[in-house]
């Protein structure tokens, strides 16, 4: 089974279920069952596969490059000053919606018209943020903030937090799930089919959140701090990143 095809099931996995309890007819329950357990082993496999996006971060190219694969256009680069005087560079990026990462318009693809079952919703944006070079996951993620102007609306944001990329896009399919009512059975297999896929992303401190910027087009900044380890355990290191700018075209 090679990995496009194992990348499918994945997609049609949380697809289905993200179509809703109404998807799946009670009369083919037993022969779903048996293909989500055929579907989870070769997820499972394909999360174990080591991946180019999932090994450290050494370049703008690779920065920009993860967030390509994600569907995220990246923003200017920039840098960071940390405490131990190293300069840091990093790039953000923005996706409007209505869409879902990795998976592309899940109401386009099956023709759903009457609610919007996409994760970045319209009117919203997945800001993502990934620094180049080691940087570790920890606990607080919210260092990283989101400032953005709709010059249509006139409307804007400041200090939008910022929380795990990886973290934004299953909370945000977590979120669409429960408001289209499916069951915890179909909930369960489709988030643990996305858990694999997401499993592209780095865990190098890439940052991430869905922000409701309404239609039009939106200038945005994403800035703040991130840590690293320092010399000493107790002593981290933190590195204040400024402003990846850039525009996005939101529907």
């Amino acid at each position: 089974m090679n990995t496009r095809f194992r990348f499918t099931l994945a997609a049609i996995a949380a697809s289905a279920a993200l179509l809703g309890g109404a998807a799946v007819a009670p009369a083919a329950h037993a022969d779903a069952a048996g293909e989500s357990v055929a579907a989870k082993a070769a997820l499972d496999d394909l999360a174990a596969q080591p991946t180019d996006a999932a090994s450290v971060i050494d370049s703008i190219e690779a920065a920009n490059a993860t967030l390509k694969k994600l569907g995220i256009t990246p923003f200017t680069p920039t840098k960071g000053l940390c405490t131990d005087l190293t300069l840091p560079s990093a790039v953000g990026g923005a996706m409007p919606g209505s869409t879902t990462p990795l998976l592309g318009d899940l109401n386009k693809k099956y023709g759903i018209k009457d609610k919007d079952i996409n994760v970045i919703k319209k009117g919203e944006v997945l800001y993502g943020f990934v620094p180049v070079s080691k940087f570790p996951e920890t606990k607080d993620k919210s260092g990283m903030r989101v400032a953005w102007f709709n010059v249509n609306t006139l409307q804007g944001g400041f200090g939008e937090p910022m929380a795990g990329l990886a973290d934004s896009i299953l909370d945000g399919v977590s979120a669409s799930l429960t408001a289209a009512g499916v069951s915890g059975v179909v909930k369960s297999i489709a988030m643990s089919a996305l858990k694999a896929t997401v499993g592209q992303i780095p865990l190098n401190g890439a940052r991430g959140a869905i922000v409701k910027t309404g239609s039009g087009t939106v200038f945005s900044a994403i800035y703040g701090t991130m840590q690293k380890p320092g010399d000493k355990a107790d002593s981290p290191v933190t590195c204040y990143y400024f402003p990846s700018l850039g525009i996005a075209t939101v529907k």
